[in-house]
């Protein structure tokens, strides 16, 4: 590990107690112990990409979802889980008490009990093999880590020896909602991380954007931007959503296509066992799509970048304003906005 103070590379032995052996000073993160193998400069480095150069505010769980990528268990991962779990509660335990048994019986023969132990091990792990593919429908990828063993492994280690959170890193409380007095324009989302990154990075000021987690909360007339999961929970909230506020709900994302293929991208995995995902969705997506929904997989919108994610609601805004406004239609509509401006 990198000591972040005096940059020398130190050897486990070298940082007992977190505190680097040549200039003594302490470190908040030690690899072996962090979760996600964190340590001191690469939580700093995840945060000031986050920010994308541009100073732009970080949620504590866009932080914790950009720790975690590359680093998710696989779906074999989750299978092999499954598998051993079945193992060592079952086939092992009946093997061993096949053996008890056998000794405890007096009998000339009493091998054949232990013997017939190990054949319905044999048979069990063939079956396991056999029913492979609906074992694996049934595996789970999830986060290992979540928001309150992130805060108290990483977050509280850190603000201990630094001071505060890693430069640009906001929690989501401390995010006030502004209140916009002439608001042209609602955003409708469920997640309070991207509504705070939203919020803190003065999005619905540069918009005149007021955000909203619930339908019954939309006010009347205006248009509504929806941002939701890329899941059947958040195609059914948008399917909800048009039909309580009809045509004027224009639905930002997140599409499966955008994150399905993407090796950066969270995707997490909870087997349902409900009917097809097209019931869900208003939305037209292509048939692997909708089959990637339907084997379970899902993406949070909280996990996308910062950047990434204002640029999608900031492009989706100025199209309604374009609409709203004729000479900006007009002007749309020639070319005029897509010039560059060098």
């Amino acid at each position: 590990m990198i000591c972040p103070h005096c940059s020398e590379n130190l050897l486990r032995r070298e940082r007992s107690d977190r505190t680097c052996s040549k200039c003594t000073r302490r470190f908040a993160l030690e690899p072996k112990e962090s979760p996600f193998a964190l340590h001191d400069l690469r939580l700093q480095k995840l945060a000031d990409r986050l920010s994308a150069g541009r100073g732009l505010y970080v949620t504590v769980t866009q932080l914790r979802y950009a720790a975690a990528r590359r680093r998710l268990p696989s779906l074999n991962e989750g299978y092999w889980t499954i598998v051993g779990t079945w193992v060592a509660l079952v086939l092992i335990p009946t093997y061993i008490l096949s053996i008890i048994g056998g000794a405890a019986l007096s009998m000339s023969k009493w091998w054949l009990i232990p013997l017939l132990g190990l054949l319905v091990v044999i048979v069990g792990l063939v079956v396991i093999y056999a029913c492979r593919p609906l074992i694996r429908s049934r595996a789970h990828v999830r986060m290992q880590v979540g928001d309150e063993a992130f805060r108290d492994d990483v977050l509280n280690p850190w603000t201990a020896v630094y001071g505060g959170l890693p430069k640009g890193v906001v929690y989501e409380s401390w995010v006030m909602l502004p209140e916009i007095s002439a608001p042209r324009m609602v955003l409708l989302c469920a997640d309070p991380s991207v509504r705070a990154c939203l919020s803190a990075n003065r999005v619905p000021e540069e918009h005149g954007m007021v955000l909203v987690a619930d339908i019954d909360r939309v006010p009347p007339r205006l248009p509504v931007l929806i941002l939701h999961d890329a899941s059947i929970p958040g195609f059914a909230f948008a399917r909800n959503a048009r039909t309580m506020l009809g045509d004027r709900v224009h639905a930002v994302g997140l599409r499966p296509r955008s994150v399905m293929d993407d090796e950066s991208a969270i995707l997490l995995r909870e087997p349902v066992s409900s009917h097809s995902a097209m019931q869900f969705l208003h939305d037209p997506l292509f048939p692997n799509e909708v089959e990637w929904l339907d084997d379970g997989w899902w993406s949070p919108i909280a996990a996308i970048p910062p950047a990434r994610l204002l640029a999608a609601v900031s492009s989706a805004a100025e199209r309604i304003e374009d609409d709203a406004d004729p000479d900006r239609r007009f002007a749309r509509q020639l070319g005029f906005l897509t010039w560059p401006t060098a």
